[in-house]
């Protein structure tokens, strides 16, 4: 169970190759909702997005939006995480 956390587009493709069903991806960059939306979508494990004050007029995609309290609360869930910049 790995939380990786996916700042940016650079890394996109090593972290989704990476990610397995017990993994959760929380992305913590709007723009990529916009680059990868339909690749996230088809992931094997669960996609969060952290909320963010730019999120609020952003289409969601229909996936869950966390706080930060939900965020520690993954990060107590997940044994491992990596951050993706």
């Amino acid at each position: 169970m790995v939380l990786h956390h996916l700042y940016g587009q650079q890394q996109l493709a090593d972290c989704l190759a990476l990610v397995g069903a017990d993994d959760t991806l929380l992305i913590m960059d709007v723009g990529l909702l916009e680059v990868a939306g339909d690749v996230l979508s088809g992931l094997p494990c669960a996609v969060i997005l952290l909320d963010d004050i730019a999120f609020r007029s952003t289409d969601h995609s229909g996936l869950p939006v966390i706080d930060t309290s939900g965020w520690l609360e993954l990060v107590c869930q997940h044994p491992h995480s990596m951050s993706w910049t």
